[in-house]
Order: structure tokens, then sequence, then C-alpha cells
């Protein structure tokens, strides 16, 4: 019989351990986290379904529509390990209402096992659960609110899994301060903000109007409480104030501009970009009152018929109809949850491994990533903790009561958006 000497036995249990090792650790490097197998990822989205900012709840559907279309006709996502994944896509209601957003990503998290999520609104809602999914190491991507705080290097080192999604209200107040130097140089400028990411933009401002010397003559904020704020716009029409920065949502944009005309105040009116949309603020407010809104462009809007022979355009026209056609291509809050859906998906494709961690290494090192709908000449880019924030090129445009007008060319802030103070 064969005898094994103890030197040789040492050894061979020494072979078997470090064998053993090593293929622990090889299966801990290939292991997936929850929420995706082999076949499919399961993403999510909380959202306002219901409410006064309802409005914003169709970003969800137009993300469901998409993912339906990337399923239906191409098997899935085709991930960076090489593997074709299914995105099952779930979704619930939370009003806008921080603690109910809380809630509905506690629930994705430990119920629907949600590998990510993206394209939530609203900056208190998505600072509620940013520590949560932190905590938890799930994905936070592309949200719909431009709160400086969630590109900020701080908060990025502090809270990486959590990424914004659109232009940053600094970015974009920075852009509106030196346009209206630039353009109109001695105005009495009137700023009206709403108290969600309101304050951050109205902040970033008024610093960048004190660094150019731009004349702030009145500075008003309403609740999202509030009914009506046409008192508000009546004091800001006595003040004289020529140029009006509206730093609202669109149900107050509309109030606004309808306002505007019943007192016959007629400012060069400033719009923020999330409260400027064709389909879902200027149209409904009266497209002949809206003529010369002004806002910052970095997305396609089907409202606008210069873009009727886009190829981007017209895909997202024929899917989104195709596979949810209760949804209004027009509504650019829907081109918003498209683009969204298109941005999660180049984090699938450049994802090394199926895991969370890689996920957001991909969304963390995007270089001029061209995504379908955003206009030409504006991409998507970060670099890690030292920049935060993906958008920072736009397209200054005035609406004509039809499209928006482009005014001068694109505007490339790339690493220039200002820290949060």
């Amino acid at each position: 019989m064969y005898q094994q000497s103890k030197k040789g036995k040492k050894t061979v249990w020494h072979q078997a351990l470090l064998l053993s090792l090593a293929l622990g650790a090889t299966a801990s490097v290939n292991a997936a986290d929850p929420g995706i197998s082999d076949k499919e990822v399961v993403w999510g989205s909380t959202l306002p379904l219901s409410g006064p900012n309802a409005g914003y709840g169709t970003i969800g559907k137009a993300q469901r529509a998409c993912f339906d279309y990337l399923n239906a006709e191409f098997g899935g996502v085709k991930f960076g390990d090489g593997k074709t994944r299914k995105v099952k896509f779930v979704m619930y209601d939370d009003s806008m209402e921080p603690a109910r957003h809380l809630q509905n990503s506690r629930r994705m998290v430990s119920k629907d096992e949600v590998f990510g999520m993206s394209g939530s609104p609203g900056t208190g809602a998505n600072l509620a659960s940013r520590p949560y999914y932190n905590s938890e190491n799930v994905p936070q991507v592309f949200l719909y609110t431009g709160g400086p705080m969630f590109g900020a290097k701080p908060d990025v080192e502090k809270f990486p899994m959590t990424m914004l999604g659109i232009l940053a209200y600094n970015t974009e107040a920075a852009l509106y301060a030196k346009y209206i130097k630039d353009n109109f140089p001695n105005a009495k400028v009137a700023l009206l903000n709403d108290d969600s990411g309101g304050p951050f933009f109205s902040k970033a401002f008024v610093q960048a109007a004190k660094d150019l010397g731009v004349n702030i003559v009145i500075h008003e904020e309403h609740s999202y409480s509030e009914p009506t704020i046409d008192a508000k716009i009546d004091r800001l029409a006595a003040s004289g104030a020529d140029v009006f920065v509206d730093a609202t949502t669109p149900k107050y944009v509309i109030q606004a501009i309808k306002r505007m005309n019943a007192v016959n105040w007629k400012p060069k009116h400033v719009v923020w970009g999330v409260g400027a949309s064709i389909g879902g603020t200027l149209i409904p407010a009266g497209p002949d009152i809206s003529k010369g809104v002004i806002t910052s462009l970095w997305l396609k809007d089907q409202a606008n018929p210069g873009f009727a022979n886009d190829a981007d355009m017209k895909l997202y026209v024929e899917k989104l109809k195709k596979y949810d056609s209760s949804l209004n291509p027009a509504d650019q809050f829907n081109a918003v949850g498209w683009f969204f859906c298109h941005a999660v998906k180049n984090g699938f494709e450049n994802a090394k491994q199926p895991t969370r961690k890689a996920f957001m290494e991909a969304m963390r090192n995007m270089n001029q990533v061209k995504v379908p709908l955003l206009l030409d000449g504006v991409t998507l880019t970060t670099k890690g903790a030292q920049d935060g924030y993906p958008i920072e090129s736009v397209q200054m445009g005035q609406f004509d009561g039809e499209k928006f007008v482009p005014i001068g060319s694109v505007i490339n802030y790339e690493g220039k958006t200002p820290q949060p103070q």
C-alpha cells in the first residue's frame, strides 16, 4: 500500500489549500451581485406617478418602453462580459415625497433585488435615499435632478454609487449668469425658484451673478404646497425687472407664463431646463404667450420640426409608440427617459464583470460617450471623483412658438462646473 510521508502529506495539503483559495478567489471575482444572472438583470425606478409632480412620472414609463424595445428586438443588452441579458424593469410611485421614495428604494433592493436604479426625479427625494443605496452598494444613477451635490467631489467620494443624469444646477446657473452678462449687461434680474432643487440653483446663480456684476433686483421662492404663484409673479413684475430667471417645475412655469401675460409683464424669460419642455410646459401654457422663452438645451426635442428627419428621433418616435402607445413622443420627459435607458445600456455594455462595482466603474469613466437623443456636440464625460458631472455642454435656444431656435453654437463647459459652496 502506498504511504505518504509526513513531508509529502504536508505538501499535498498545502497544494490543496492553495488550489481551494485560488478557486475561491476566482469564484469571488466572477460572482454576480444580486439582481443579475446570466440571462437577466433587474433594474428599477421610483417616481411621481401621482400628485402635483406626476408629469415627471412618464420618465419611468419611457425607460420601461425602451427596455422592452431592447428586450424584444435585440434579446436584451450585451454586457461587457459578452453575455446578453434581458432587462426586467420595476417601477413604483412616490409622488416625489422623500419618505415614500426611501420606502420604495428599500422595497426595490430588499424584495425586488434590483441590480440598480435610474431616472428618479427630485433633489430632496434622491437625497433621502442616497445613504441607503450607498450602504447597500446599489447603483443610483442618471437621476433627474441637477442637484450639485450629486456631482461634487466630496460627495462622489462619500457616495460613489450615486450619479446625476442631467445638467447640474450649478453648471446651468453659471452659464445663465454669463449669458445674461454677455447679452444683457445692464439687465435688472428677477429670480424665482422652488423649494426643492431651486435653492441649489439660486445659490449658484446668485454667486455667479455677484462675480460677474449681474444685478439681481428681487428674489422670490415658492413652496410645492402653494396652489398658485400669481402673487409672487405680481411682485416680480412690480420690481421693474427686465430679465426673469425662472427655476421652477413645469406646473409653476405654466402659471408664471400665463400670469406674466395677464399683467403684461414682458421680460426676457430664462427658464431652467427641467421646466422648459415644449410639449410638457410651453404648449400647455400657450405657444403664443410662451414665445421668447430662453433655455439651455442638451437633448433633442421631438416637438422641434428640425429633428423630423433625424435618425435617432425617428427611431425614438417609432419605438416609443410601439412599446407604449399611451406615451407622447412630444413630451420631453419621455425623451429624457429614453436617453436614461440608453445611458444605462452603455454602462451595461462597458461593465467588464456582472457586478455593481464594474458597472459603476464604467459610469465613472465615460469619455465623450454619444448616447441617442443627445444634441450634436454634447457627450457624456466623467473622470471618477474629479468630475462627477456627465453633461457640461449646452446649446442656448429661444422658443419661437413652435421650436427652440439655437442661439450661437454649443457651449463646451467641460471641467468648468464650479464646486458647490
